[in-house]
C-alpha cells in the first residue's frame, strides 16, 4: 500500500474474524516496532506477543473489570461519544482477538519517564500502521491506572521495573469500518506561533 493509503486506512478495530494471524506477518509488524525512533537509540522497549486463550481471557477479564470502574466515572456525555464510537467498558471480546501484543518499556537511570513513553509510543505506531499494510485490523487498549496496569504486569509477569504502556489487539477486521471524522488543517495548524 502508498504510505499515504496506510496512514488514512488506520482505524480502531474492535471485531475480529476468528482466522489467525500468520506468524511472519506478526513479525514484520515487530519488525516495524523495532525500527521506531526511540530517546538516544535507547530502544526501550519489549513486546510481549499472546495468542494463549488462556492469558487473553485473564486480560480481558482484569480490562473489564477495571473498564467497568473507570466508566462509572464518566459523564452520560462521555459514555455516550464513546459508545457512538463501539466504545464500551466490556473487555470480553479481547478473549478472541487473534493476537495481543504488550507494549513495554524501562525508563533507565538518567532518563526521564516521559522520553521512554514516548519512545514506545512511537514504536506503537509503527506496529499500528504495519498492520494496516497487512490488511489486519487493530486497536490499542490503554491502562484506567497504575493499579490496572500492575494487574496486567502481574499477568504478563512484567517486571517491576518496567512500565506496560499498552495492549496492541490485532487481527483481520470482521466488517468495513467507516472513515471516522477529523478536523481540518486550519483548525490545528499554526505558524510560528500558537
Amino acid at each position: 500500500m502508498d504510505f499515504s493509503d496506510v496512514v488514512v486506512r488506520r482505524r480502531s478495530v474492535r471485531k475480529f474474524r476468528d482466522d489467525s494471524v500468520p506468524v511472519e506477518v506478526i513479525t514484520k509488524i515487530l519488525e516495524a516496532g523495532r525500527w521506531a525512533p526511540s530517546a538516544g537509540n535507547s530502544q526501550l522497549w519489549r513486546f510481549i506477543v499472546i495468542r494463549d486463550v488462556g492469558v487473553k481471557g485473564r486480560i480481558a477479564d482484569a480490562c473489564t473489570r477495571f473498564s467497568r470502574k473507570a466508566w462509572a466515572g464518566f459523564s452520560s456525555e462521555r459514555a455516550r461519544y464513546l459508545a457512538e464510537r463501539g466504545g464500551t467498558w466490556d473487555k470480553s471480546h479481547m478473549k478472541r482477538v487473534p493476537v495481543l501484543i504488550a507494549v513495554c518499556c524501562e525508563a533507565p537511570e538518567g532518563l526521564r519517564e516521559e522520553l521512554a513513553l514516548a519512545s514506545v509510543w512511537m514504536a506503537a505506531e509503527n506496529m499500528l500502521l504495519a498492520a494496516t499494510n497487512e490488511r489486519l485490523g487493530s486497536c490499542v487498549y490503554t491502562m484506567y491506572d497504575s493499579e490496572e496496569e500492575n494487574a496486567l504486569k502481574d499477568i504478563l509477569q512484567v517486571p517491576e521495573q518496567h512500565r506496560l504502556a499498552t495492549i496492541i489487539q490485532l487481527g483481520y477486521a470482521s466488517n468495513e469500518q467507516s472513515s471516522p471524522s477529523r478536523k481540518n488543517l486550519e483548525e490545528i495548524v499554526s505558524h510560528e506561533h500558537f
